[in-house]
């Protein structure tokens, strides 16, 4: 294929006597035009527009060192795209000469996609400011591979296909995604609605939020939050600086904050928690679950296997929900904190229970095993419980420094007071989080009314 250039102060019409002298296949080009700038509040303005026909399923591929980008689906087999350069200079011939340095090349390739590369000028008076905006359409089914250095990325209607989207700085938002996901920034946010395969977000400075995702999900920040739905494979969720929210996982889920609380639903296969400053909750696992915090409370419920829960200072509340051959070896500690525990009633394991320094805590049980040890209110001593419960099996460990143990049995009204707490911290939760995300928005508005303020303002 032979290249379509636009660059510099090129006319329509010349462009299209330049494109009639291309190759063969440089004919299915539709349009190519550029427009004379114009003043547009305290800036100059350009617009240079390409269209063609291309195949569905096709991929458009996109390398920008500087712009923001976003890409609109629609039905049809076109691909259009307009380029808009901005100069904030009160000079025409200043903002005239910066258009001139800006290079856009075009080319169909043999698959049906087009490639797109645009580099805009190095320098410009100190002072002056170059924006450039990429607006994209392409079919619904479509491939992106988009990259670039400087600018947002927006994908704003469902897409038929894969997404590669990175930038080096600013937010990515996208809409659903039939395919795969990799999504990448270096300062931003990332937003991604649902996923029909396996999803890969990840930003070196801030939040990540994603729908449900049918295949696995690996997302990654150095300062933010993340937030996702459901997940029909495994999770790997790690973030240097916010909370980790799970809705559900099909396979294993791997967690952890260095400053955040992590909260996880349904998962199908194990889960390994890990913040050095907040809680953990999780609502059911089926495989082996490893939860430490070096600050706040634990809650486990519905855990069907081996549990290894730590905490340094908080409370630790386990429900297990397995049987004697699905529990293995087991261990809750609490330094400073209460441990709460629930059995099925019928449930064979060997409890090990020690409170490090009593002084007026105790050992409540609803079952048949005997508390050794001074229960005196200001006796620093130990107080230990050990003994098999129907008939024996695995060891259930647990310890606390300084807190009450209570071992009790699972029964409609305790299972209607765990309901009713996981319900009560949920609702809190959303609404705190319904209320930072108000607070988001109102930000984003105030940005945008500043850009606005600025393109408008005359000069």
């Amino acid at each position: 294929m032979g290249p379509i250039g636009i660059r510099g102060r090129v006319y329509s019409l010349a462009l299209v006597a330049f494109l009639f002298a291309l190759p063969a296949r440089a004919s299915d080009v539709s349009s190519a035009s550029q427009n004379v700038p114009v003043r547009r509040g305290n800036s100059w303005q350009q617009r240079m527009e390409f269209s063609a026909p291309v195949k569905e399923g096709a991929r458009l591929m996109l390398r920008a060192d500087n712009g923001s980008v976003s890409i609109h689906p629609e039905s049809g087999r076109q691909m259009s795209c307009t380029v808009i350069l901005r100069a904030y200079t009160p000079s025409e011939s200043e903002a005239r000469s910066l258009f001139d340095k800006f290079q856009f090349n075009s080319r169909m390739m043999e698959s049906g996609g087009v490639y797109i590369s645009a580099e805009s000028p190095q320098r410009a008076r100190r002072g002056v400011r170059f924006h450039v905006q990429f607006q994209v359409v392409v079919p619904e089914h479509y491939n992106l591979d988009v990259e670039t250095q400087a600018g947002d990325v927006t994908l704003d209607a469902p897409l038929e296909g894969e997404a590669r989207l990175t930038t080096a700085g600013g937010d990515v938002h996208l809409s659903d995604l039939s395919g795969p996901g990799r999504i990448e920034t270096a300062g931003g946010n990332i937003t991604v609605g649902n996923t029909g395969a396996e999803l890969s977000a990840r930003t070196a400075g801030g939040t990540i939020h994603v729908g449900d995702v049918k295949g696995a999900a690996y997302l990654e920040s150095s300062g933010g939050e993340i937030i996702a739905g459901n997940v029909g494979g495994a999770v790997k969720a790690e973030t240097a600086g916010g909370d980790v929210v799970v809705a559900g996982a099909g396979g294993m889920v791997i967690a952890q904050s260095a400053g955040g609380q992590i909260q996880i639903g349904p998962t199908g296969g194990g889960v390994q928690a890990e913040t050095a400053g907040g809680s953990i909750r999780l609502q059911g696992a089926r495989g082996r679950v490893v939860a430490q915090t070096a600050g706040g409370s634990i809650d486990l419920l519905e855990v069907a296997s081996t549990v290894r829960a730590s905490t340094a200072a908080g409370r630790i509340l386990a429900e297990f929900n397995g049987t004697g051959k699905t529990i293995g070896p087991s261990q809750l500690e609490s330094s400073v904190g209460d441990v709460f525990v629930y059995l099925p009633p019928n449930l064979a394991v060997t409890i090990d229970a020690a409170i490090q320094t009593a002084a007026g805590h105790g050992i409540h049980t609803d079952f048949p095993l005997e508390v050794q040890g001074d229960k005196g209110d200001f006796v620093p001593t130990t107080l230990r419980c050990r003994g098999p419960l129907n008939g024996g099996g695995e060891v259930l460990r647990i310890r606390t420094v300084a807190g009450d143990i209570e071992i009790r049995k699972i029964d409609d009204a305790s299972l209607r007071e765990l309901k009713e707490r996981e319900e009560n911290h949920w609702r809190a939760w959303q609404q705190q989080h319904a209320e930072q995300e108000q607070r988001q928005r109102e930000k984003q508005k105030q940005k945008q009314r500043k850009e606005e303020d600025e393109d408008d303002h005359p000069l």
